[in-house]
């Protein structure tokens, strides 16, 4: 079961939202100011170009979060262990 914490948009969801606009941007913007073919190859290169670094910067910043919640959690757990062990909870063996 997963969890859903307010005011965090699922990474998948935000990306795909994210990869959405652009392409809808894109397609509103080739659609309604029409240009040369090569003026518009031009602007279409650029595009995409700025989608991928965007991208690669939004999938830069999942993996930071990621590694901030596996941190967080591991010491969560560290935490609840000690605690049951301190309160004579769990009789750790090692």
């Amino acid at each position: 079961m997963h969890g859903h914490t307010p005011g965090y948009a699922s990474p998948v969801g935000l990306l795909l939202c994210f990869v959405a606009g652009s392409v809808a941007g894109a397609s509103a913007a080739l659609l309604l100011a029409p240009q040369s073919g090569r003026a518009t190859r031009q602007m279409v290169r650029r595009k995409v170009r700025d989608t991928a670094g965007s991208t690669r910067w939004l999938k830069d910043q999942m993996i930071e979060r990621d590694r901030q919640i596996k941190d967080e959690a591991s010491q969560r757990v560290e935490d609840a262990v000690s605690a049951l062990a301190g309160s004579g909870g769990v009789k750790l063996e090692g």
